[in-house]
């Protein structure tokens, strides 16, 4: 189960980037998700608020916070249906994911999934998804980092910039 806290550790990086970005430039996910920048801050907020506790609970494995990891599921899975919803629609339009100019596509899509998946089993087998403590951690911590790294480029890398 340890495993498992890489891909969510991950996950809960993401949103705090994706938190962190959209606060610097909430246009980029107003327009993709076709509301507001009022809405896209507090979005963006939302993706902050639930991933730093999200990361700390992986880390520390404190069970006052599997509440976060719930909250990371919520939203990869509305994520995941937002994305699906407009790639059925033929939307293809820039996603909102990343100031990179995304696609609407099955990457994007994908990762959401996925990492929906993963934070729904680690928050039903919490704490067992929680990082052990010394040297191994700092290697694991550091696996997730680039992992997320790697998610937070596969929607570019898959489906293409946005024309």
């Amino acid at each position: 189960m340890i495993l498992l806290g890489v891909p969510v550790l991950a996950g809960a990086f993401l949103l705090v980037e994706a938190g962190l970005e959209h606060m610097r430039a909430p246009t980029f996910l107003a327009r993709a998700a076709v509301t507001g920048v009022v809405a896209a801050r507090a979005i963006a907020a939302v993706e902050f608020v639930i991933g730093v506790p999200s990361v700390a609970a992986v880390v520390f494995g404190t069970a006052e916070l599997r509440w976060a990891l719930a909250g990371q599921t919520v939203m990869y899975v509305a994520f995941a249906a937002h994305l699906s919803w407009r790639r059925y629609r033929g939307d293809e339009s820039d996603c909102g994911c990343n100031r990179m100019g995304t696609q609407v596509g099955p990457g994007g899509i994908a990762r959401a999934v996925l990492l929906a998946i993963a934070t729904l089993a680690a928050t039903a087998r919490y704490p067992a998804a929680t990082l052990p403590g010394g040297g191994v951690a700092i290697l694991l911590v550091a696996c997730a980092a680039v992992l997320a790294v790697l998610l937070y480029t596969l929607p570019a890398a898959v489906d293409g910039r946005a024309a």
